[in-house]
């Protein structure tokens, strides 16, 4: 790399630092974390998320140890929720990188019950490792889907994760009765005339990036660097 090349390279630095620079501060709105489970068999391990927002790692949607995958197309379902333990929950969040922030601001879901699966499901938030507080209660329409768009309104600083569940104090059946050790319950894309996927909505924000001034020190101190080992190259 010649002097010419050595302080073309050093100005295109500093021009790339300080327009990440000018970018802090500035969020991106829209979805955060989407999962769509069009053509999932409903008893995945697991599914991974199908859109993360910069800046962010997305979670796995998962089920509690208690739970067992149960077949639900276009779904991620299970059953097991009749002993009403702690471990009988469905699960999904991201992780926020170093340098970034993000809001939630809603919850885009639909859930199904069977007839003897939950009538009621409990959704609930924890943010940056903290306690689960609760977000809505979703009451299931008998067998039919329940679309809803759930209001969280959370900064997330580290971590969110957001869990379904069934309250021992409210555990009716989605048919009235009690529910059974068949009864399913599963969540998938949203519908609302068009089906668009399980998501969370909010904002990321780039929070660290190197000041004006430190970039251009960091370039000056680039140039040195390679203009020295020009010059040591040279004798």
């Amino acid at each position: 790399m010649n002097v010419r090349e050595s302080i073309s390279f050093v100005r295109s630095f500093a021009i790339a630092a300080l327009i990440l620079a000018g970018r802090a501060g500035q969020a991106v709105a829209g979805s955060v974390v989407e999962y769509d489970t069009t053509g999932a068999a409903g008893n995945e391990p697991s599914l991974a998320a199908t859109y993360t927002a910069a800046g962010l790692t997305a979670l796995d949607l998962t089920r509690g140890a208690g739970l067992s995958p149960s077949p639900a197309s276009n779904n991620f379902s299970a059953g097991g929720w009749d002993d009403l333990s702690a471990d009988d929950y469905f699960q999904l969040g991201f992780t926020v990188h170093a340098g970034y922030a993000a809001t939630v601001d809603q919850l885009f879901v639909a859930t199904r019950s069977s007839g003897t699966g939950p009538g009621f499901v409990e959704v609930a938030a924890s943010v940056d490792g903290g306690a689960f507080a609760k977000v809505a209660t979703v009451t299931q329409n008998g067998t039919f889907y329940s679309d809803s768009i759930l209001d969280l309104n959370v900064t997330v600083a580290s971590s969110l994760v957001v869990r379904f569940f069934v309250d021992p104090t409210n555990a009716a059946s989605a048919n009235g009765g009690t529910i059974g050790s068949g009864g399913t319950l599963r969540i998938g894309d949203y519908y609302d005339g068009a089906y668009s996927p399980l998501r969370l909505t909010g904002t990321t924000t780039l929070t660290a990036v190197p000041e004006p001034a430190s970039a251009a020190m960091l370039a000056v101190g680039i140039a040195g660097v390679v203009l020295g080992r020009r010059r040591r190259a040279s004798r």
